[in-house]
């Protein structure tokens, strides 16, 4: 097995630990409304913005540590941590990126995106392509992923020729 097969399979492993939810899960997030479910160490490890969250004396501004939650979202559960900072979507997309590496913010071919009411689009210019483009840079930057930041510009970069943003990137 090659060096980039081995670091393919150990990606995928990790991934499919996200994707299984609750397997060995030790923390649990609400974003919108929807649990997700995480392992510390791993966002410790990828993120300092995680690290500082769960072992710092002053965890940064957009988690609430207690899972006291909020007046936005009241009925977050005691162990829960409320997410207000990204939407579902994006949160998922930062922690896909955490876990494995690899990400894809481009959304697939005639997906349904949320505000693309054009049936059959492929989304290659869409406001809705490019609102996720910018959530998820704008959530990596907020985390302190930078790779992902960079990942996002990169992925994101022919969006942005007939949207009319192709400044906001750079």
């Amino acid at each position: 097995m090659s060096l980039e097969e081995t670091l393919r399979s150990l990606s995928l492993d990790y991934l499919n630990l996200l994707i299984n939810g609750q397997a060995f899960s030790d923390v649990t997030f609400q974003v919108e409304g929807r649990l997700v479910h995480a392992h510390r160490c791993i966002l410790a490890a990828r993120s300092l913005f995680f690290r500082k969250f769960f072992c710092g004396p002053d965890p940064p501004s957009g988690l609430d540590p207690t899972g006291g939650g909020t007046s936005r979202q009241p009925t977050v559960r005691p162990g829960v941590i409320p997410v207000n900072s990204v939407g579902y979507e994006v949160f998922l997309l930062l922690l896909q990126f955490l876990y494995s590496g690899q990400v894809s913010i481009v959304p697939q071919k005639h997906e349904p995106r949320p505000n693309c009411g054009e049936r059959g689009c492929w989304h290659t210019h869409c406001t809705s392509a490019v609102d996720l483009a910018l959530d998820t840079l704008a959530a990596a930057r907020y985390f302190g992923v930078e790779q992902l930041a960079l990942l996002t510009q990169s992925d994101s970069a022919f969006l942005l020729p007939n949207s009319g943003l192709s400044g906001v990137l750079g």
